[in-house]
């Protein structure tokens, strides 16, 4: 998958990013712009924002995305997924028991790698 291709696939699965995601790569390559900077400076902020607000319902939206780019074994989406996403909020002071009871399989498997190696 390109960058392009899971940034596209990113809008359409939480098209309430758009206004978001359309300031962070109007300045850069558009749709083009590396997707590790797209969810790690769009998606990750976004699902912290959520977390913080005790927003179940739109983080499950968002894990249940993760979980099925994952489920799909493109090895750049998983890359993307584990660097840009995971591992930021694995570092990140907020609430891991009500992440962890959102996660999927493959995306939890992912987490607990994270979480022992931090």
């Amino acid at each position: 998958m390109t960058s392009k291709e899971l940034n596209l696939r990113l809008l359409e699965a939480l098209p309430e990013i758009k206004d978001i995601y359309s300031e962070e790569v109007e300045w850069q390559e558009g749709d083009d712009t590396g997707s590790h900077v797209v969810f790690g400076d769009v998606l990750t902020p976004y699902l912290l924002l959520n977390a913080s607000a005790g927003n179940t319902v739109s983080m499950q939206k968002i894990f249940d995305y993760i979980e099925s780019l994952l489920q799909s074994n493109d090895e750049y989406a998983s890359e993307v997924i584990t660097c840009s996403v995971l591992e930021s909020i694995v570092l990140e002071d907020t609430d891991l028991d009500l992440i962890e009871s959102l996660l999927g399989t493959k995306t939890k498997e992912i987490w607990e790698n994270l979480k022992e190696s931090v």
